[in-house]
């Protein structure tokens, strides 16, 4: 072969992977979903014989105690690890389950949304997760936050309210 021959597959080649990089740089990232309020995500755990859960998502907020701990006290709880317990609304049992950060980011993805509330090292508490997610079953497993499902409103109300309890929350 030839040196210009080769020389011109070189270049060739070149132009193919430059353009390659120019074109995958211009489709950019995805943009990340602000929550205002909170957020009702599909695809979270699996709940035994069930499609996966519905998630109550809402950003955290990093100068309050860890959320682990606030539910420990306002459900007395034997200890801070405790992620999945029973409530009762209006006689009816429901069953709470609070997503650990991994969890969130298997399921939900942390890249998926943006925080709104930036705050400085020193004023986090603890190692907190940005995002708090929470899904809600009633005694026959039902997903109560689905769109399907007759204690939708019930549930998202409760959740909500709670999510506001904790951000006003003082130690």
């Amino acid at each position: 072969m030839e040196r210009s021959t080769q020389n011109r597959i070189i270049k060739g080649i070149v132009s193919i992977l430059l353009i390659i990089f120019v074109l995958q740089s211009c489709i950019g990232t995805k943009p990340a979903f602000l929550i205002d309020d909170y957020y009702i995500s599909e695809n979270g755990k699996e709940v035994l014989g069930t499609k996966p859960l519905n998630a109550f998502i809402f950003e955290n907020n990093l100068k309050n105690l860890p959320f682990e701990q606030f539910l420990a006290i306002k459900y007395k709880l034997n200890n801070y690890l405790t992620r999945e317990f029973w409530i009762t609304i209006d006689g009816d049992k429901y069953k709470l389950i609070v997503y650990e950060n991994s969890e969130f980011d298997k399921y939900f993805g942390f890249s998926n949304f943006a925080v709104q509330n930036q705050e400085n090292i020193a004023n986090v508490v603890g190692g907190q997760p940005k995002f708090i997610a929470i899904s809600m079953i009633n005694e026959f497993n039902e997903d109560c936050l689905s769109n399907k499902s007759m204690f939708q409103n019930k549930a998202t109300a409760y959740l909500k309210n709670l999510k506001d309890e904790y951000i006003q929350f003082k130690q």
